[in-house]
């Protein structure tokens, strides 16, 4: 199978292409920010699973979380239109696209985008709110509230607790990939 996985360099993207390289024959097209559009059209020409892995959580400027979120999916979808391509997509949103902020509301428009284009070339979409993940590979003050306690605690550094009263849901990295192999063979959670 030839799997297209957006956001290749990202945390969860290099943790699942450890696990496919190690546990399969699947030829994977690593996608990231710095692939060639020319190149991601081929890709999405061939393409049997997608994993839309890619997006925007830290950017410089609040629009940013649109065009890289929203924008970019809406760019892969069109393309693997362009190739009459009714693959299986799945996307990574956030818990966060349940909440009124702009990291969320982009998450939610990239949810309600796939959900419109499965409707209407009937390819089977997976939508997966990943709460907060954590484990190999993630970056303290990047993508992880455990990588960043567990960085400063090291370090003496202080945290910061925002809201005491919030209870944190936590996913490790491997279930989290282990789900997403599920998923690749049908027996999606």
């Amino acid at each position: 199978m030839k799997i297209l996985v957006t956001g290749s360099n990202g945390f969860i993207g290099k943790n699942l292409i450890a696990e496919l390289k190690a546990a399969t024959d699947h030829e994977i097209f690593p996608y990231d920010k710095e692939t060639t559009p020319a190149l991601l059209d081929s890709y999405c020409a061939d393409a049997d699973f997608v994993f839309h892995l890619a997006g925007i959580n830290r950017p410089k400027e609040q629009a940013e979380f649109m065009e890289g979120n929203f924008g970019f999916t809406s760019t892969l979808l069109d393309t693997l239109i362009k190739h009459d391509n009714h693959c299986p997509v799945m996307i990574s949103s956030s818990i966060q696209a349940e909440l009124d902020n702009p990291y969320g509301a982009s998450k939610k428009a990239g949810e309600e985008l796939l959900r419109t284009y499965g409707e209407e070339r009937g390819a089977k979409i997976l939508i997966y709110r990943f709460p907060n993940v954590f484990g190999k590979w993630c970056l303290p003050n990047y993508n992880s509230a455990v990588a960043t306690f567990c960085h400063n605690i090291a370090r003496d550094l202080p945290i910061t607790v925002n809201d005491p009263n919030v209870v944190l849901k936590l996913a490790y990295i491997d279930d989290v990939v282990q789900e997403l192999v599920r998923a690749l063979d049908g027996e999606e959670n």
